[in-house]
């Protein structure tokens, strides 16, 4: 049995003007607009998310809706025959939900609609809105939230289309452009210089010296690009026991240090200390007992812990945070370059967008069109087949429609041509005055209603030499 939000949609989608064409909007608030504890206070739960939907899908005038809820932006993209109505309902049904004032949402908001909210979906896929420019975990989320949207039904016809139409940008993004590409944090900036160095990680050994947040992320990049096995080097165990068990690790006094550096591919330093933790003469014991193959030392403390004449040692390779801090710049700054061709696929594929909405203007139209000369098709038919054998019949049947089919598509695609171009209104007056469309829905006989005829020049009555070779 279906939901009173099913109930309210179907009815909304079938008592809704032939004419109308529903246009897509966006309420939200981001990292950009909004502070940690508004973002917080606005974030809608995976728990609370169906019913969540099933409120907005009872709001009046909002036919479709996808929800996108992270730490750095709460987005309700919808549908609504006027998208300004919309904004407010969703504003006021999300605050009083949130017990957040419309104002506040208003104020540290934003809302886009039409063509404007196309943009800003494909922006947000293409991680030109992100905290981090280029991270490609938003796109991740935006299609978690269209499969639940269609998975509650809460997604149709037109969220469908510009969902579907967003995750192809997001693929022509991480194709076609750079703009994810190399890494613009000091603990992933430490593994892809560990990677230059060593080359592939899988199967190396990490040694973490401290137990804080800096070693715990350089850890766990570590652990995504494949190191095999953790030592966790800490003056208080107690303390690091937490890492050890999250990445299977071993556990080491900071003391021990001396005797298992040489065991270690890549040694990660990243305590609280103010002074050297590992000296030159620590590292050049550990190069003479690994022969040769070669050791990578980060040091991502402030102030640092690895003494800076450690990197003179033969096959000990020191790098610094200035060291990642300028790889990271560097990064950032291609990103930035690259960000120049994220944004016209951006354009390119919202203009494509922009012109499937504007040819649905059309669409009432061509059906109207298809209606009329599908029932003389069928009138005349049942005229010829009368007292023809079955087969007779199934036979001419195929032949009407075959030659309905064929009278129509020329100007089917034509009327779509001028839809997608904006002349979708008009388009559908001169079509109704060619084919008296109107009047065959009502029965009545052909009367040409001039008031209702979009703004034209008239020719003959002009004389305009120019004017007439532009309708010639």
């Amino acid at each position: 049995m279906g939901s009173a939000a099913d109930s309210q949609r179907e009815t909304s989608r079938t008592s809704r003007p032939e004419t109308a064409v529903p246009q897509p909007f966006v309420v939200g608030a981001n990292h950009l607009t909004a502070s940690v504890s508004l973002r917080d206070r606005l974030l809608i739960s995976e728990k609370d998310l169906p019913e969540f939907c099933e409120r907005l899908l009872g709001l009046p005038g909002v036919r479709e809706v996808v929800v996108l809820s992270t730490c750095n932006r709460s987005e309700i993209y919808g549908i609504a025959d006027q998208p300004s109505q919309g904004r407010a309902e969703v504003e006021k049904m999300w605050g009083n939900a949130k017990g957040v004032s419309e104002d506040e949402i208003r104020t540290h908001g934003y809302f886009h609609s039409q063509g404007d909210a196309v943009r800003h979906l494909f922006r947000v896929i293409a991680s030109l809105d992100s905290m981090v420019l280029g991270e490609m975990q938003i796109f991740g989320q935006i299609k978690e939230a269209y499969r639940v949207a269609v998975e509650k039904r809460s997604a149709d016809f037109y969220l469908n289309h510009l969902f579907q139409s967003g995750i192809h940008v997001g693929k022509r993004i991480r194709t076609e452009t750079t703009i994810h590409e190399g890494a613009v944090s000091i603990s992933y900036a430490a593994v892809e210089l560990a990677k230059k160095v060593l080359g592939e990680l899988k199967g190396k050994t990490v040694g973490v010296v401290g137990a804080g947040e800096m070693g715990e992320l350089a850890a766990q990049h570590l652990h995504k690009a494949g190191a095999g096995k953790f030592i966790f080097f800490n003056r208080t165990l107690a303390t690091a026991e937490k890492l050890a068990a999250e990445f299977g690790g071993e556990l080491c006094q900071l003391a021990e240090l001396d005797r298992r550096m040489a065991h270690c591919d890549i040694v990660v330093s990243a305590t609280g200390a103010p002074n050297i933790v590992i000296t030159r003469a620590q590292v050049q014991e550990a190069a003479r007992a690994r022969q040769g193959r070669p050791i990578f030392l980060i040091d991502i403390a402030a102030p640092r812990d690895i003494d800076p004449l450690a990197g003179e040692v033969s096959n000990a390779f020191l790098f610094t945070i200035d060291d990642l801090k300028n790889v990271v710049n560097e990064n950032v700054a291609l990103r930035k370059s690259a960000s120049q061709k994220a944004l016209d696929i951006v354009e390119e594929e919202a203009a494509k967008v922009e012109g499937w909405m504007q040819g649905l203007d059309i669409i009432p139209t061509i059906k109207n069109l298809r209606e009329k000369y599908q029932s003389v098709t069928e009138r005349e038919i049942a005229k010829w087949a009368a007292g023809q054998s079955e087969a007779t019949r199934k036979q001419m049947e195929a032949l009407g429609r075959s030659l309905l089919n064929k009278f129509l598509h020329e100007p089917t695609m034509g009327l779509k041509i001028l839809g997608e171009r904006g002349e979708g209104k008009r388009a559908s007056w001169f079509a109704g005055q060619l084919f008296d469309l109107a009047n065959a829905r009502s029965g009545e006989k052909s009367k040409v209603q001039t008031s209702d005829a979009p703004a034209t020049k008239s020719v003959a009555a002009s004389g305009d030499n120019t004017e007439s070779k532009n309708h010639g």
